[in-house]
C-alpha cells in the first residue's frame, strides 16, 4: 500500500478517535459543569463535518489518484479541528470561570445578609440592657414611692414590647438565638406554624459560628422558600445533642400537586440559590459529620449529624 494512501487512512482513524475522546471528555466534563447546549454543539458538529468531507466521493477519489494531496488535506483537516477544540475549551473554560464567580458572589452576599442578622441581634442584646436598667430604675422609683398599681400595667407593657423587640429564643448560642427568632418572625407573618426543640449544650458543639451559620442560615431559609404556597404549611427545627452526636434537623410541608412538578433527585432540591444545599454538605463534612435529605408523607427535611468527637 502507497505510503501516502496509508497515512491518510491513519489520519482519518485519528479524527474518528478524536471525536469519540471529545465525545466522552464532554459527558464527564457535563458531571462537574453544566454548559451550553451551543457550545456542545460547536465542539462536535466540525469533527463530525470534517469526517463526512474526508470521506465524501469527490475527496476520496483524491485518496486514490493523488494521495499525496488527499494526506495534506487530512493533515490540514485535524489540525484544524484541534485547534478549535483547544480554543473552544478555553472559551468553557471561561465560562465555568464566570458561573463560579457569580456562585461566590452570591455566597458572600448571603454570608453578609445573615452576619448582618448576627449584629443586629447583638444590638438588640445591648439594647435591651439598656432598656431592662431604665425599666428597673422606673419600678424602683413607683416602690419608693408607693405607686404599686402602676408597675403591673408598665410591666405588661414591658412584656409585649420586649417580645416584638428582641430575640425570643434564648440557647445562649448568639447565631441560634438571632437565626431561630428571625424565623419565628418571619412564620409567624407568612401563616406558618412553627415548632422548636432546642436542647443542646453550648459549651461542647462540634461546629463553630461560621459553620452554624452556613448550616442554619441556609437550611431555616430553603424551608420559608419550601413553603411558600403550601396549605397548612408547618416548619419543625430540632438542634439537640444526644448519643455523642450534635445535630440539626429542619423539616418542613412540601406538597407535590402534580407529577410532573416532582424533582428527579430531592438529595439535590434546593429552594434557595442552587447551592444553599452545597454549601451545607460541604459544612458538614468540613467538621466531621454528614447530611441526609429526605422526602416522605409531604415532609421534605434535611439532617445534618456531627460526632461530639470531631
Amino acid at each position: 500500500m502507497d505510503n501516502f494512501v496509508f497515512s491518510s487512512i491513519s489520519m482519518l482513524a485519528a479524527l474518528f478517535l478524536f471525536l469519540f475522546s471529545m465525545i466522552i471528555h464532554l459527558i464527564w466534563k457535563r458531571t462537574a459543569f453544566f454548559h451550553s447546549f451551543n457550545y456542545t454543539m460547536i465542539l462536535l458538529i466540525i469533527p463530525v463535518l470534517s469526517i463526512c468531507m474526508l470521506l465524501s466521493k469527490p475527496i476520496l477519489y483524491l485518496n486514490i489518484n493523488l494521495p499525496s494531496t488527499y494526506f495534506i488535506l487530512a493533515a490540514f483537516v485535524l489540525f484544524i479541528n484541534f485547534m478549535n477544540y483547544i480554543l473552544l475549551y478555553n472559551v468553557l473554560d471561561t465560562e465555568e470561570l464566570r458561573f463560579q464567580l457569580a456562585v461566590q458572589k452570591e455566597q458572600l452576599e448571603f454570608q453578609r445578609s445573615k452576619y448582618q442578622q448576627l449584629g443586629e441581634a447583638y444590638k438588640n442584646i445591648r439594647s435591651f440592657m439598656h432598656d431592662t436598667k431604665k425599666h428597673l430604675f422606673y419600678m424602683e422609683s413607683c416602690v419608693n414611692n408607693k405607686k404599686y398599681d402602676d408597675i403591673i400595667p408598665y410591666s405588661r407593657e414591658i412584656m409585649h414590647d420586649l417580645e416584638s423587640r428582641y430575640c425570643t429564643i434564648n440557647t445562649g448560642n448568639l447565631v441560634v438565638d438571632a437565626f431561630v427568632s428571625n424565623l419565628l418572625l418571619q412564620a409567624k407573618s407568612r401563616g406558618i406554624a412553627l415548632q422548636t426543640d432546642l436542647k443542646f449544650d453550648n459549651d461542647i458543639l462540634p461546629i463553630n459560628d461560621y459553620h452554624m451559620t452556613i448550616i442554619l442560615g441556609n437550611l431555616l431559609d430553603n424551608a420559608l422558600n419550601a413553603c411558600k404556597n403550601q396549605l397548612n404549611a408547618k416548619i419543625n427545627v430540632s438542634i439537640r445533642t444526644a448519643d455523642d452526636n450534635f445535630s440539626i434537623h429542619v423539616a418542613n410541608t412540601y406538597v407535590i400537586t402534580s407529577s410532573d412538578k416532582a424533582p428527579e433527585d430531592f438529595e439535590s432540591t434546593d429552594f434557595i440559590h442552587g447551592y444553599g444545599l452545597k454549601n451545607v454538605k460541604n459544612s458538614a463534612e468540613t467538621c466531621g459529620g454528614f447530611c441526609v435529605i429526605q422526602h416522605e408523607n409531604d415532609i421534605y427535611s434535611v439532617t445534618v449529624i456531627v460526632p461530639m468527637s470531631s
